[in-house]
């Protein structure tokens, strides 16, 4: 019996974000420099103009961050030279301290899960295992793989291969839901801003390490 129980106990798990957490930076914001490097090497400069009247739009605030960025995206979705670039850029980006404790946990015997807003079809060129991330299609409405919607797919996840809630880890209060169903586990913030300190120090009950604090353990490095 009890041999059984053993076998049947779920497997802890890791939950990482991306942008400023696995990775030192906004993986948007590369991918559309790695863009406009494409659209000035080739001499686009129709493309280039479109894209500059995209970006003066989000800067004055005539749309949204979210129709800024379907644009982009949309912009480049077929070029695989735009996408080759952006996936050397990025991995020169990850951040080793949120490396060491992936490979610390997975020798601990978690699941580990890449959990993102941005699109699934650059993530899966960083990125080798599972994840989750928005599912992008040119021209369609993408809701974003963030907050509530973030939360219930990770439980998904979490579900499907029989794994509990152990740590999670982010830079964000994008993240604050999976935050608050971790309240037991191990949360984890990577050189959040003030405004992302002051939010997380006041939701209770939850409880956060910095990295810094677990590379201080041995185990981040």
């Amino acid at each position: 019996m009890v041999d059984r129980l053993e076998i049947n106990s779920p497997a802890p798990s890791t939950v990482i974000d991306l942008d400023g957490t696995y990775i030192n930076g906004n993986t948007l914001k590369i991918y559309l420099l790695a863009g406009i490097r494409h659209l000035i090497a080739h001499g686009d400069c129709k493309r280039l103009a479109q894209l500059s009247i995209v970006l003066l739009k989000r800067k004055i605030g005539v749309i949204s961050h979210s129709e800024m960025k379907n644009a982009v995206l949309s912009m480049f979705y077929t070029d695989n030279d735009v996408l080759s670039s952006f996936k050397k850029k990025a991995l020169k980006k990850i951040n080793p301290s949120v490396a060491a404790l992936i490979s610390h946990n997975l020798r601990q015997g978690h699941c580990i899960l890449l959990a993102t807003a941005a699109p699934e079809f650059y993530v899966r060129t960083i990125w080798s295992g599972d994840f989750v991330a928005t599912d992008f299609k040119p021209g369609c409405e993408n809701p974003e793989c963030r907050g509530q919607i973030k939360l219930n797919r990770v439980r998904e996840w979490l579900e499907d291969l029989n794994c509990c809630f152990h740590t999670v880890v982010t830079d964000h209060l994008d993240d604050a839901p999976l935050f608050a169903a971790n309240s037991a586990g191990t949360n984890i913030l990577v050189n959040p801003d003030k405004k992302t300190l002051r939010f997380f120090r006041k939701l209770e009950p939850t409880h956060f390490l910095l990295i810094e604090e677990i590379a201080d353990l041995g185990v981040a490095r």
